[in-house]
């Protein structure tokens, strides 16, 4: 028998308003619409609410009941990044899905059992994982979709309905928490209706005639029957914290608190999906209705918050905008982390968070297109060598027993000074550069190479590797065409 699971946040709208802003968190907190000058209430959090502030009621009169009360208007942006960090919770859980609402998903329990463990651990995995992403959670278990809904919305926390048992327990559960429309509900209430049970018992044929296939709907889901098949739900790539700011900011330091926030929600998102951030998108709204939008590359997948906000006020150091800032959104592009193991013979490495973090600041500093692994390009010419992001691989070591030379090229060369003598080196001297200078020993060449000449590029050069009397050996270059030396590498 297939068993599903419900994960249901109450009252979302007022859930994903203080979920975006933590200093909400305690405080009685109304959602409302309308003109300044009439504006109702949308949603409550459960303080309020406790407290006798309902939805449809003015705000002045909410604020007359509650003095402390704080009246925000919906945050569409809000109940999106909400919505995504109840997704992310349900697919580190199951692979098939189904989306309700914002605010509800079901999940197809079946063959987790072996994987995660029995219904009640699944149960509170789900339970503690969506409160680790700041949202209300009411999860439950049974056999049914509509069963584990109605469970969700009928009891807090955790509720596990055994296999077959779900007419015990939805039969004292009232018929308001179906929401009937109000003409059926009036019908209801004259009729003594009052729970799921006593309308689950009513002859549906009977029940048919009078009420229509609406009444029989209502009875249908009065049982827990679920009356659509289930329809997995395809995920989108969009990994999005938006924060739209009732106050202007217009420092560094008042934005860094802003990122702070949204880069822990959303590291939290993808540390239950396994991922990290391997480039940030930041938008920043602006007052007079304008946006500033920058990109930052990352060097390797991460999900610290304090190591990305590093990084993103490294990127920011010095901007200017004209106007202050009332909205940010700050959007990842994400990839699988890569498995981390030390190696028991090799020397440490270093962490990749900390590596992270200091290949950033140098980018940050010098530019992104000057950090990186060199890389040979497809060409002749000497000194081909370009910049690529570090990508992961396994050091190379020499074959055993044989001796190994480097060459290790100077970028850019070395100018150097160098007396010839038919046409061979004789004396070198690098200006600049003490201990490069002397008679050359011994030389090997000269290795002439020319290319490119259909392009700007065009290049022609004679190569000259010279011992000095220390025992150093470096590779000379001529450009054939200013006649110009220079120390191009030494060996090591």
């Amino acid at each position: 028998m297939p068993r599903y699971a419900c994960c249901w946040v109450p009252r979302f709208a007022a859930a994903a308003l203080v979920r975006s802003d933590p200093t909400l968190g305690g405080r009685p907190v109304a959602v409302v619409a309308g003109t300044p000058a009439a504006r109702t209430v949308l949603e409550t959090t459960a303080d309020a609410r406790a407290r006798g502030v309902r939805p449809g009621m003015s705000a002045s009169e909410a604020v007359t009941r509650v003095p402390d009360l704080v009246c925000r208007d919906r945050d569409r942006e809000a109940e999106r990044s909400a919505a995504g960090a109840l997704l992310d919770a349900a697919w580190a859980t199951s692979p098939r899905l189904e989306v309700v609402g914002p605010d509800c998903v079901h999940l197809d329990l079946t063959g987790l059992r072996g994987l995660l463990g029995d219904e009640p651990r699944l149960g509170q995995r789900l339970v503690d994982v969506i409160a680790g992403l700041d949202l209300p959670v009411h999860v439950s278990i049974a056999d049914t979709r509509t069963t584990a809904l109605l469970a969700a919305r009928a009891a807090p926390g955790l509720t596990i309905i055994p296999p077959g048992a779900a007419q015990v327990f939805l039969g004292p559960v009232p018929v308001a928490l179906l929401d009937p429309p109000p003409e059926l509900a009036e019908t209801l209430e004259r009729w003594g209706i009052r729970t799921l049970g006593e309308l689950a018992a009513l002859p549906r044929g009977a029940l048919l005639a009078r009420l229509g296939t609406r009444g029989a709907r209502l009875q249908q889901l009065a049982r827990g029957e679920d009356d659509q098949p289930f329809v997995a739900h395809v995920p989108e790539a969009q990994w999005v914290e938006t924060l739209t700011l009732d106050w202007e900011v217009a420092s560094l330091e008042a934005l860094a608190f802003v990122l702070r926030r949204l880069l822990e929600q959303l590291t939290a998102r993808l540390t239950v999906r396994d991922l990290g951030a391997t480039a940030l998108r930041l938008t920043l709204g602006l007052a007079d209705g304008g946006s500033h939008a920058r990109r930052l590359e990352l060097v390797a997948p991460i999900r610290e918050p304090r190591t990305l906000l590093s990084l993103l006020l490294a990127d920011l150091d010095g901007l200017t905008l004209v106007t202050p800032i009332v909205a940010v959104a700050v959007e990842a592009e994400t990839a699988p982390l890569a498995a981390f193991q030390a190696d028991v013979f090799a020397p440490p490495r270093p962490s990749p968070r900390e590596l992270a973090e200091t290949l950033g600041r140098l980018a940050a500093l010098v530019g992104p297109d000057r950090v990186g692994a060199p890389a040979l390009e497809d060409t002749h010419r000497p000194n081909a060598i370009s910049v690529q992001p570090f990508v992961a691989s396994s050091p190379r070591h020499p074959p055993a027993g044989q001796p190994a030379l480097t060459c290790r090229r100077f970028v850019p060369p070395l100018p150097a000074v160098v007396a010839t003598l038919e046409g061979q080196p004789r004396h070198v001297e690098a200006a600049g550069v003490p201990g490069v200078r002397g008679p050359v020993v011994t030389c090997a060449g000269p290795w002439r190479t020319a290319g490119e000449w259909w392009t700007d590029t065009a290049w022609a050069c004679e190569e000259w590797d010279v011992a000095l009397p220390d025992g150093a050996v470096y590779r000379l270059a001529l450009d054939m065409a200013t006649g110009a030396w220079t120390i191009d590498a030494v060996y090591d």
